[in-house]
């Protein structure tokens, strides 16, 4: 394993325990062993990290993220050790989409994609992009929904919850309609995982 992923995931691990020592982790059993994306909702900073910590072991998966953090001090660095894939979100970044599929066709990694593109709280919400269907398509890969609390409150508990995974099918990565729906119903799936009724209205 890459010393610097361990060192930084054992940093995580105490310090995001300091904060939620409660930690909860439900359907850790579905994560397939092989290539899949693994598609969340996003809420806070720290959704990563608490989906990294949910896995059920210590293996390194590509994460995508906005290329704006690439030049925070520090933190930029540290997601370069991660080897996260940077994502210019305001234009369509085909470079780093044919990055991420051939993570997950040729180098069989696992990767993390929030369905949303932002971060999203109880007053905001944006309806779900297209990219991470169109790259399971063309991937021909297994998507598993994600659900992490919105509640990041101190102290209070955090729960991770893997959903099952499933294939999008024989999905045109070029037909808008059918790819907005497919996002739109997993992102439905994704927020029906925590019984979040925001879900109810979505689609």
């Amino acid at each position: 394993m890459n010393f610097w992923y361990h060192l930084c995931w054992w940093l995580c691990r105490i310090g995001l325990f300091f904060w939620h020592p409660v930690f909860h982790v439900t359907g850790r059993d579905r994560v397939p062993a092989g290539s899949c994306i693994f598609c969340a909702n996003h809420s806070g900073m720290a959704d990563p990290i608490w989906i990294l910590l949910a896995l059920p072991e210590k293996k390194m998966i590509r994460i995508m993220a906005k290329q704006e953090l690439r030049r925070v001090p520090f933190i930029g660095w540290v997601m370069e050790k991660f080897r996260v894939i940077f994502v210019n979100r305001g234009a369509h970044d085909i470079a780093a989409f044919s990055q991420c599929v051939d993570a997950l066709a040729r180098e069989q990694e696992k990767l993390l994609v929030f369905v949303e593109g932002t971060r999203c709280n109880r007053e905001k919400h944006v309806r779900a992009k297209t990219g991470a269907v169109r790259m399971a398509a063309q991937a021909g890969v297994p998507v598993v929904p994600v659900f992490v609390t919105r509640n990041k409150t101190p102290f209070c508990p955090v729960s991770v919850v893997f959903g099952t995974p499933y294939r999008v099918g024989a999905l045109d990565p070029n037909d808008h309609d059918a790819c907005q729906q497919a996002s739109d119903r997993l992102l439905k799936t994704i927020y029906e995982l925590g019984g979040d009724s925001y879900a109810d209205q979505i689609g």
